[in-house]
C-alpha cells in the first residue's frame, strides 16, 4: 500500500483553480435502499436504489476574488474536478462531478482567519478517472502525451475541461484514441471535441451512450485557430471511463 499526503490535492471548478483557497475537501457517495425484510426473516434484505454523491469543502475567504461566492452559489450545475492526491501529473486520480451547490457559509472567528465552507450535490454519475492534462499552459497547436489504460472499454466516458486563460485565438481541445501505442490508427473519439474556447471557460462532455467505446490508448489534441506564434491556452483536462 502507498499512502498519499493531502497537501497536494487539486480542485478545479468551472474556469477557476480553487486549490489556493481551500484546505479541506470531502467526497462521499451513498446508495439508497428500500427495506424488503419480511416476517420471520433472520437477516435483513433490501433493494438497491439510486446512487448519489456529495462534495463538502472548507477554506479561506478572499475579498479580492469577487467571483468565488457567485460561483459557489450558482444554481447551474458546475464542472468540478477533484484530484485527492494531486493533479500535477498525467494519470493522477481525479473525480469528475457535475456539481449543484447546496450550501455556502462564511465565518469570522475572533481568533482565526475568515473562513468559508459549503457543499455540492452531484448531478448524475461521478466519473472516477484521471488527469489527462495537468493545469498548465500549452502554446501553439499541441498533441498530448499518450495514456495507456491497459485495455479498451465499452462503458461510456466522461471528460472535464477547465480553461483558466487564453492568450489569443480560438482553441479546440479534443480526445483521440488508438489501439496501438504508436497511434498508427489514431482517430477522433465521437463526441469528444469541446466547444472552441476563446477565453476562460469550462465544459463537461459525456459519451452519447453508456456503451460507447474507447480504445486502449488515449491522448488529447489542442488546436489553435487565429492568434500568433507563442499564444497559449492554460487548462486542465480529466477523463473517466465510466
Amino acid at each position: 500500500m502507498t499512502a498519499y499526503h493531502g497537501k497536494s490535492a487539486s480542485v478545479w471548478l468551472g474556469s477557476l483553480n480553487l486549490s489556493p483557497y481551500l484546505n479541506t475537501v470531502d467526497l462521499s457517495t451513498d446508495l439508497d435502499t428500500a427495506d424488503t425484510t419480511a416476517f420471520g426473516a433472520t437477516w435483513k434484505t433490501a433493494l438497491a436504489g439510486a446512487a448519489g454523491a456529495k462534495v463538502e469543502y472548507g477554506g479561506f475567504y478572499d475579498p479580492t476574488e469577487a467571483s468565488l461566492p457567485t460561483l459557489f452559489t450558482s444554481a447551474v450545475p458546475g464542472v468540478l474536478t477533484y484530484a485527492p492526491a494531486g493533479g500535477a501529473t498525467i494519470g493522477d486520480l481525479a473525480r469528475l462531478v457535475s456539481a449543484s451547490h447546496v450550501s455556502y457559509a462564511e465565518s469570522s472567528p475572533v481568533g482565526g482567519a475568515v473562513a468559508v465552507k459549503g457543499s455540492f450535490q452531484a448531478e448524475g454519475v461521478v466519473g472516477f478517472g484521471y488527469v489527462l492534462h495537468p493545469l498548465g499552459e500549452d502554446t501553439n497547436t499541441t498533441t498530448g502525451a499518450n495514456r495507456d489504460d491497459l485495455a479498451a472499454s465499452a462503458t461510456g466516458w466522461t471528460m472535464h475541461l477547465h480553461v483558466t486563460a487564453v492568450d489569443a485565438g480560438s482553441w479546440v481541445i479534443k480526445l483521440v484514441d488508438a489501439s496501438a501505442s504508436n497511434f498508427s490508427d489514431v482517430a477522433d473519439v465521437t463526441g469528444g471535441a469541446f466547444t472552441a474556447a476563446t477565453g476562460a471557460t469550462s465544459q463537461r462532455l459525456k459519451s452519447a451512450t453508456p456503451t460507447a467505446a474507447l480504445r486502449r490508448y488515449v491522448r488529447y489534441v489542442a488546436t489553435r485557430t487565429g492568434g500568433t506564434t507563442g499564444d497559449g491556452i492554460t487548462f486542465a483536462l480529466a477523463l473517466a471511463r465510466n
